[in-house]
């Protein structure tokens, strides 16, 4: 009897002592390895093919495919850490291990510059922003006063987030974020109206304002002087912006024009494709390849496929890739 009542104390201390341990983990979220590390140039994009998406890599100014086909959807050259998607759910690989989110209704992913971060929305009685570390898929906890409007926010630089918002003081501006200090800045007050597009560069922060009279101002803040400045009145729409050599490039329209690729130069806008391709897709963005040659999806036709297009500095137009029903560019982080 003796020797039966040793031999299950035995067994019960297997059993208990594992679930013991599990009862008082961190909670983290499984983090598993994986050997693979991705190499990705700027411009790399995803090509549908037979109803899938494959990864195509950019080199020497044409797309060839990538070696390791996964949807990636963001990449940080600086750590190689990116965000891809498989089965619907996305998943944060960095220093060679990945992690799922978690988070079934979540929008709005970004990768922080060098990596260090991933940020999303929410779902939780409302939108609500979301930070974890990519080192070990921990929640960053954000002490913010502000309502977030819509998912307007960028990455302002490695350690800040920036959004558009109003505090609950009734500030209607633009604030900070600052993860190292938990300390939350407003950075622009608007005396009036709202935004309705925000993006952050490597030295500025470029937005579009709306004010009571419903006139959009393209701004942008130099993020050293913190000087602000307006840069035209006449855009009518904006997807999304890059700029290169103080020249700002975007996809979208100008009061009595069309949708297309423009720049700003000089505080002048000009639109720069007309009939090749006829059609610029506003809602693919923009790229930028390493030799500073600005990319985008155009079409012949509304029904007709995509292609990859470049745009040089000398105002060459050149065709990157083959037609395919879709091309997506990568978030690409520098």
């Amino acid at each position: 009897m003796k020797e039966f009542r040793k031999k299950y104390l035995r067994f019960l201390t297997f059993i208990i002592f594992p679930l013991f341990l599990l009862g008082c983990s961190s909670g983290k979220e499984d983090i598993t390895k994986v050997t693979e590390e991705i190499k990705l140039n700027s411009g790399s994009a995803l090509k549908s093919e037979n109803g899938s998406y494959k990864l195509y890599n950019y080199e020497d100014g044409k797309y060839i495919p990538a070696q390791q086909n996964s949807m990636i959807v963001a990449y940080d050259k600086a750590s190689s850490s990116y965000i891809y998607m498989e089965d619907e759910k996305h998943y944060i690989v960095h220093n060679g291990y990945k992690m799922e989110v978690k988070d079934k209704n979540h929008s709005d992913i970004k990768i922080s510059p060098k990596g260090n971060y991933v940020s999303y929305f929410m779902e939780d009685e409302g939108l609500k922003l979301k930070i974890v570390t990519t080192k070990d898929n921990n929640e960053v906890k954000l002490n913010s006063n502000v309502s977030i409007s819509g998912t307007l926010y960028d990455w302002y630089d490695e350690k800040n987030l920036v959004y558009y918002g109003i505090n609950d003081d009734g500030v209607n501006g633009i604030f900070t974020y600052n993860l190292d200090t938990n300390k939350e800045e407003l950075l622009y007050k608007l005396e009036g109206g709202y935004l309705s597009f925000i993006k952050a560069s490597k030295n500025d922060l470029i937005f579009i304002q709306i004010n009571l009279e419903n006139q959009k101002e393209l701004m942008i803040i130099n993020k050293q002087s913190k000087e602000t400045k307006k840069l035209s009145n006449q855009i009518e729409d904006l997807s999304d912006l890059i700029v290169y050599n103080d020249t700002i490039y975007f996809t979208g329209k100008v009061y009595g024009d069309t949708n297309s690729l423009y720049k700003i130069n000089s505080d002048k806008v000009k639109r720069i494709i007309f009939d090749f391709p006829s059609m610029v897709k506003m809602e693919k963005g923009l790229s930028l390849d390493e030799n500073g040659n600005i990319l985008f999806v155009g079409a012949k036709g509304v029904s007709e496929d995509e292609a990859i297009y470049s745009f040089s500095e000398d105002g060459t137009i050149a065709v990157r890739s083959k037609t395919a029903k879709e091309y997506v560019f990568l978030q690409y982080r520098t």
